[in-house]
């Protein structure tokens, strides 16, 4: 037993798997409680990013700084294009990487995201600093990553130098030394971090995240144990069963401690091991110089300033996250992905990982899935970093020393036995669980199974199904009396359009839902009268803007207000009024998915001929506008509910013109569709519609909707129903002390 404390407490592994394992206990047994515990593990994460950018600019700058000209020059060409040419290994894998994604249906919520404007990437700011503290302090790694090297380089022909690469030197073990003490807090983060993600994480959430978690171990372990070793034993005289034999102790090590620093003395001597068995046959050949100086003493090291194979494979996280959302990259945006995440990488991978997000407009909120995950890959990278440094000097070194010996045959043989192992690997496991273990789409019943949010105690109202009898005193109504009627009758009468996904529909209880419904239900009770939802004609959806039609529906008595929310125009003021507007909306299409990058600009879409695009108004006003963005387009205004052109229509048309904000909840129902919004986004002002010239009800309308907009209100509703922000709605997470014990509610 004292044995094992021991093995424990000198272990920090041994200790951070302890606390990993804590953690998931925890987080079953106590479920979403240890949602506080997110604090603790959102520090832990900051202090282990704080050495970070100070460490990467002082490392960089003494590692080259004490190389001379020509060791600097020879280093420069022989490791730079081995470095390259590793690099080009995994940056082929992360292209590929989305093969291994299995078919499962994904959609999302509107986002933000959606309509902002592309990020445009300025590489010259990017990698060329003016004020290199700026960048620092801004997180700007390509630029921070770019001083540090020319300041390193410009060192190597200063005389007397040495003080200040001591100095740097000195910077770094200090540096090393705050990364050692936070990494003793190791295991109490790691228990945080892991307790929140058990707790919050639901089922499945996890059934996607294991894809990543499958498909970066398998990779890695392909790359260390087949591609790098095979490599060197295709381009040098070592053989593969001696690099195995060799170095496998230092990977299994470097494995379980998830630290390639505590190895890196045995990976160097390793290194020399394996080419001083080659020397012998090739002595005559070698400069006698160059035998006794190896230059592993300086490519190993050094290589730490760089990315790493295991660290690089960390970017595929990226493209995986993309597609847990329901976004996958483009083709188009894998250039910017591949040109700016190497560099970007030269940091902690958090740190990148943060950096790359928001650069794709990929929610924030999935760096903490990266966290989790990375307890898992993080000791895969490893394993696979291991390998990459051992392939980086020995391949290095050999061609420094004329070692290299390249069998055409045998190379073009290895090559593409290893494209195939890699696509076998990835189709494997796409094939798998798109067949084997599919994902049961649920995102469709989210939204169909939604209830009001807000409304928990609702006035008393009744929703009819068909038009009513109109109201007693209603007939003959003078507008300016609008108000005095709701308020004899005690009513407030609302006509509502059926299937305006998110606004207005029913959801699979047969309840009346969504956002303008909420709305409806507040206005009611803080007015003071009863509510009651009266039908406009469900097979003319695309007359919600005939406003010649809705005037009958309001100057009859039927209802006081429409719903849902409508764009404003010009043209309806002929015959009815409009509330102030509340909100904007975004125009956008729904597409095809496999169309999305070809309507991300209007630009692009302007250049096309004979586009048909579905539009689901016949008012002139919005046609002439679409026409006016897409002169080229044939237009054509759909007669139809929206339901039915989905299951009857669509594959006529190139896409169906609705907001952004709409567009989003029909890709819910219809996940083979996506939402696209051409840059620069087109944004338009929208309103409720009010009988015409009721300026009494119009006044309190208005007044109240200011008040809902300044006491977040609208703001939390829309979250809700647009952005689909629902946890606060989810039963609780399944735990132990809740769902077994009864101990709490």
């Amino acid at each position: 037993m004292k044995k094992l404390i021991s093995s424990i407490r000198s272990s920090l592994a041994i200790q951070v798997l302890i606390g990993f394992a804590l953690g998931i206990m925890a987080g079953v047994f106590f479920g979403e409680m240890t949602s506080s515990l997110e604090i603790l593990g959102t520090a832990y994460i900051r202090l282990f990013q704080m050495p970070v950018i100070p460490y990467m600019l002082v490392s960089l700058i003494a590692g080259l700084g004490k190389l001379n000209f020509r060791t600097a020059k020879s280093l420069g060409i022989n490791a730079g294009l081995t470095l390259l040419f590793l690099w080009a290994i995994i940056i082929f894998i992360l292209i590929v990487y989305p093969l291994g994604f299995p078919n499962w249906q994904s959609a999302s919520f509107f986002s933000e995201s959606l309509v902002e404007p592309t990020k445009k990437i300025n590489f010259v700011e990017l990698f060329l600093p003016s004020n290199p503290f700026s960048a620092m302090a801004n997180t700007i790694i390509p630029s921070v990553v770019t001083f540090s090297i020319a300041v390193g380089l410009s060192l190597i022909i200063v005389d007397q130098k040495q003080a200040v690469i001591e100095v740097m030197e000195k910077l770094s073990e200090s540096l090393l030394i705050i990364t050692r003490f936070v990494a003793k807090l190791s295991p109490i983060g790691v228990f945080a971090i892991a307790a929140n993600a058990a707790g919050t994480l639901r089922i499945e959430d996890f059934g996607r995240l294991q894809i990543h978690i499958i498909l970066h171990g398998l990779i890695s372990l392909v790359l260390s144990f087949w591609i790098l070793p095979g490599l060197i034993s295709v381009c040098t005289p070592i053989k593969y069963k001696d690099i195995i034999k060799e170095i496998r102790a230092a990977l299994v090590t470097a494995f379980a401690v998830a630290n390639l620093l505590v190895v890196l003395p045995i990976l160097v001597d390793s290194c020399k091991k394996l080419i001083d068995n080659i020397r012998p046959q090739n002595e005559k050949d070698l400069d006698q110089s160059k035998i006794e100086d190896s230059p592993l003493d300086v490519i190993i090291p050094a290589s730490f300033n760089f990315p790493n194979m295991g660290k690089l494979l960390s970017l595929a996280f990226i493209p995986f996250a993309a597609w847990y959302v329901g976004t996958p990259l483009t083709p188009s945006q894998y250039p910017t992905f591949i040109v700016t995440g190497v560099p970007v990488f030269f940091a902690d991978g958090t740190l990148g990982t943060t950096f790359m997000l928001s650069l794709f407009k990929i929610p924030l909120n999935m760096l903490n899935l990266y966290i989790t995950v990375e307890v898992f890959t993080g000791r895969f990278g490893t394993l696979l970093a291991g390998m990459n440094t051992v392939a980086l000097g020995i391949l290095s070194t050999c061609a420094m020393q004329g070692l290299i010996r390249f069998n055409k045959r045998k190379l073009i043989r290895f090559t593409i036995t290893s494209i195939i192992i890699i696509l076998v690997t990835l189709g494997s496991v796409h094939l798998i669980f798109s067949y084997v273990f599919p994902e049961k789409y649920t995102k469709n019943e989210l939204l169909a199974n939604l209830e009001l949010l807000r409304v928990r105690d609702p006035q008393p109202s009744k929703v009819y199904t068909e038009l009513p009898r109109a109201r007693q005193g209603a007939k003959g109504i003078d507008s300016n009396s609008r108000l005095d009627l709701i308020k004899n009758s005690k009513i407030l009468r609302v006509c509502y359009l059926d299937h305006a996904y998110p606004l207005s529909y029913r959801n699979n209880q047969g309840n009346l839902v969504g956002m303008d419904v909420e709305m409806s239900h507040l206005l009611s009770k803080d007015v003071g009268v009863n509510l009651e939802f009266v039908p406009l004609d469900h097979e003319k959806e695309q007359d919600l803007l005939d406003f010649a039609q809705l005037a009958k529906r309001l100057d009859s008595g039927y209802c006081d207000l429409i719903i849902p929310s409508v764009p404003l125009t010009p043209r309806g003021e002929a015959h009815i009024d409009f509330s102030h507007s509340f909100a904007t909306r975004s125009l956008g299409f729904v597409v095809r998915s496999e169309q999305k990058s070809r309507f991300s600009s209007w630009q692009n879409l302007q250049a096309e001929p004979n586009l048909k695009i579905a539009i689901p108004t016949r008012n002139s006003y919005y046609i002439s506008k679409v026409r006016g963005l897409l002169p080229k387009a044939n237009l054509t205004p759909i007669t139809k509910s929206i339901r039915d052109f989905f299951a009857t229509d669509f594959d006529q048309y190139d896409a169906l013109v609705l907001s952004a904000e709409t567009a989003s909840s029909y890709t819910l129902l219809y996940p083979s569709y996506t939402v696209a919004v051409p840059q620069p986004s087109v944004k338009f002002p929208v309103s409720y519609i009010l009988p015409e010239n009721s300026s009494e009800l119009s006044d309190i309308l208005n007044v109240w909707l200011k008040l809902k907009q300044a006491d977040g209100t609208m703001n939390s509703l829309y979250n809700y129903w647009v952005k689909g922000n629902v946890k606060s709605t989810l039963e609780p997470r399944w735990s132990i002390i809740r769902n077994v014990l009864h101990w709490v509610d």
